[in-house]
Parts: C-alpha cells; structure tokens; sequence
C-alpha cells in the first residue's frame, strides 16, 4: 500500500512541473462544456477505483474529501454545471461505500449525516466559486476578517463541543470548512488561513482524547490532514479567483469584465 501513495506523490509533483502548460491546454478548450463534464466524469471514475482499492469495506471518516477537492477545481476550471455532475456522481458513490457496503441502502444515522454535511458543502464550493467567476468582489478591511474568523470558530467550537461532546462524527470539520469558505468569499485568504489554523487546533481538542491536543489513533491523523488539504486547496483557489476578479474600476466596463476569461497561469 505504501508504494501506491508514493508513486501517486511523485506524479503529483512531476505534473506541477508541467501546470503552465496543463492550464493553457485547459484554457484553449474550456469554451465548450464538454470537456468540463467529461472531467467531472473521469476524477468520478478514478476515485472510485482510488477508494475501492484503498479502503475496502471500511471507508476512512472523511473519504468523501476527495470528491469535495474535485467538486473545486471542476468549478474552477470548468464551471458550475460540470462540478454539480461530480457532486450527482459523489453523492452516489458514497451512498454505494457507506455500510452496508456495496448497496445504495444507508444504515446509520450518523452515515446520513455525513452524506448531508459532505452535500451542503459541496453545494456551498459551487456557489462560492461560480460567484466569484462572475463578479468582481471587493476586499473588506483585514482587521474586520480576522474578527469574522475569530468569532466564528468561537462559535463553531462552542456548537462542536455541545453538540458532539466526546463521541464526535466523521464529518464534523465540515462546520469549519464552511466557515473558511464564508471568509475567504467576504474578506481575504489570509483570515480564511487564519480561521483554517484555529480550526485544526480545535479539532485536535474534540477528537480523542477528549480536551487534549494528543491524536491518538491513525485515522484523526487522516482526519485532519484530509481537512487541511481540501481546505488549504479551497483559500488557494478562491485567493486566485480574487485576484483575477479584483480589477481597477476604470480598466472594464461591467459587461466587458463579466466576459473576462479566467486566467489559470
């Protein structure tokens, strides 16, 4: 199993060698939606194989993070309607992993419940990232994000703790995610990295051992890495979604900068 990740990192690293050219191939033919859906299609296929040569019949807590990571970058590269096929396709999957393993039939209340969070989510990326893509936003004032970030995970903490006390389920990150999504989308990346900081810490307090920041088992390894990443991954391309979108007022008029294509380089 070891050799599988490692070969998958070295991929990973050989391609960004090789993003400049990846992302102007992707620029040239991304006016058709084809090529879109028939992404959503492929990263569909290729993690269903990635999760049933991994985790067998017992999927890890947050095993749907790999969709939630592709449903972002179909909506940055290709758009809404692309990244809302592989969220019909994740959400299918999922229902096919979760016990009872192999039937789309969903026993337990908290797998629900992860299939719920893991939906609202990806529903919250598509919405942020397509906004985004049109409109042009403004940056609010710094010390107003850190603020927003502050009080939010406060606020999601004192929820984490009330509501999932020592028994806390799969998905209950997604509260945070959520969270960094907001705050990237209104203020800056930097609050939202900010917030990401605070977030994991405090899911080091909730998970067991209750009320310490030791892990303990593998698997809250792998939880909280996964979060990091996928969040890590969305204040990347939400920061390069505003920076494109953030122009002089004088440069475009509206109409021409809503026909601004997205420069991925």
């Amino acid at each position: 199993m070891t050799w599988v990740w490692q070969v998958s990192f070295g991929l990973i690293l050989a391609a960004l060698f090789y993003w400049s050219r990846w992302t102007a191939w992707v620029r040239a033919h991304a006016q058709s939606s084809l090529p879109g859906y028939l992404f959503a299609v492929t990263y569909a296929l290729a993690s269903v194989l990635l999760i049933d040569f991994t985790f067998t019949s017992t999927p890890l807590p947050r095993f749907g993070d790999i969709f939630v990571a592709g449903v972002a970058l179909t909506a940055y590269l290709f758009g809404t309607g692309p990244a809302a096929l592989l969220l019909m396709i994740a959400l299918g999957v999922s229902m096919w992993v979760l016990p009872p393993w192999g039937s789309f039939y969903v026993a337990d209340r908290a797998d629900w419940y992860r299939l719920v969070s893991f939906g609202n989510v990806s529903v919250l990326l598509i919405f942020v990232i397509g906004r985004l893509k049109r409109e042009v936003k403004r940056n609010q004032p710094l010390a107003l994000g850190y603020i927003f970030a502050t009080a939010y995970a406060a606020a999601a903490m004192v929820v984490a703790l009330m509501t999932f006390h020592s028994q806390p389920p799969p998905r209950f990150m997604d509260i945070f995610l959520v969270g960094i999504a907001i705050t990237a989308y209104f203020f800056t990346v930097t609050p939202a990295a900010y917030l990401l900081a605070i977030s994991v810490a405090i899911s080091a307090w909730i998970l067991p051992p209750a009320h310490s920041f030791a892990i303990a088992r593998q698997q809250d390894w792998y939880r909280i890495l996964s979060f990091t990443v996928v969040a890590a991954l969305l204040i990347c391309l939400t920061g390069r979604l505003k920076r494109w979108s953030i122009a002089p007022i004088g440069a475009l008029g509206r109409n021409e900068r809503s026909r601004r294509p997205l420069s991925l380089a």
